[in-house]
């Protein structure tokens, strides 16, 4: 008998971390999703929409922020690496440098130290850790450099496959995205390019989704829920260091999926922020960031809020 296509096999459920076309835990339903940061929090700039690279310095004693999803979301991850290694890990042949300087890095945050070598070795470090891993390899070229992923353990994808990822420099990578060529895609490399070994950075971004798993690398066949209280915001914190060895750059991501009902208890102030945030979507960004079949619902729902809130 064939298997279903993966975007049909959306199981639903209300717990992040469990894979999107699985069933959770017998103990799952306890589980309370909040995002702990109000640091990453979506914001609104200027007067309209438009991608912003929005990088801020980052501490290093804070890389790897610990908090109560910290080991839920490490659990997550070594049962998809134990179950699903194939779908969460990827790379190139020539990626084992650069990923085990990476792993080295990381380890020795915790204070530690690889136990295995490139390509193994960034993998046990993603597993000692709630974030994402990404290496870019560093390729020079008559007019600087070229920063293609060449390795990567990714068990929190946001509807994109990590292998498709593969070989690709962050423009190519980010293609899907409309209007990310003409907003920052330039701003982006250069960002890049410009990255030192001294100088870490972060960033955060946010979107909507109708299934609150971590591990959602498809998107399902359509609209899976019926009420704007019942979609996830999602939001991802990101960060980038230059390799000092060998000039790659590690690229981190940590996810985190709150239900909406939950997010707008946060006061009118956040509701406004995203309602004026949702308005703003061009059409094609709307589509992407999974918004525009429930955009009309969410800001009617939205303004509803504010009104019963003045």
């Amino acid at each position: 008998m064939p298997k279903a296509d993966p975007v049909s096999r959306f199981v639903q459920h209300t717990h992040p971390f469990t894979p999107y076309d699985e069933k959770p835990p017998f103990d799952a339903h306890g589980f309370v999703g909040r995002i702990p940061h109000d640091d990453i929090l979506p914001q609104l700039v200027g007067d309209a929409f438009r991608h912003r690279v929005g990088v801020k310095p980052l501490d290093l004693a804070n890389w790897f922020v610990r908090d109560d999803e910290w080991q839920p979301t490490i659990d997550m991850k070594q049962r998809l690496l134990a179950k699903r290694r194939n779908e969460v890990v990827s790379f190139r042949d020539d990626a084992h440098d650069v990923a085990h300087e990476a792993a080295e890095l990381v380890l020795g945050w915790l204070g530690r130290t690889p136990t295995a070598n490139g390509v193994d070795a960034l993998v046990e470090a993603a597993g000692a850790v709630p974030d994402d891993l990404t290496v870019l390899r560093s390729v020079p070229t008559d007019d600087g450099e070229r920063l293609p992923f060449v390795a990567g353990v990714v068990c929190s994808p946001s509807r994109w496959r990590l292998a498709e990822k593969i070989g690709l420099d962050m423009l190519a990578v980010h293609k899907p995205v409309a209007l990310y060529a003409e907003h920052i895609g330039a701003a982006v490399d250069t960002t890049l390019t410009r990255l030192s070994p001294d100088k870490p950075i972060w960033r955060s971004n946010w979107t909507l989704e109708d299934h609150p798993a971590l591990f959602q690398p498809y998107s399902p066949d359509g609209p899976m829920v019926e009420e704007p209280s019942e979609l996830w915001i999602r939001i991802e914190r990101e960060t980038l260091r230059r390799l000092p060895r060998t000039r790659g750059i590690l690229f981190t991501i940590r996810g985190f999926q709150e239900p909406l009902s939950s997010y707008v208890q946060r006061g009118p102030e956040a509701v406004r922020t995203l309602r004026d945030l949702v308005a703003r979507l061009p059409d094609s960004l709307a589509r992407y960031k999974s918004v525009y079949d429930y955009r009309d619902f969410v800001l009617g729902w939205l303004d509803s809020l504010l009104v019963a809130r003045t």
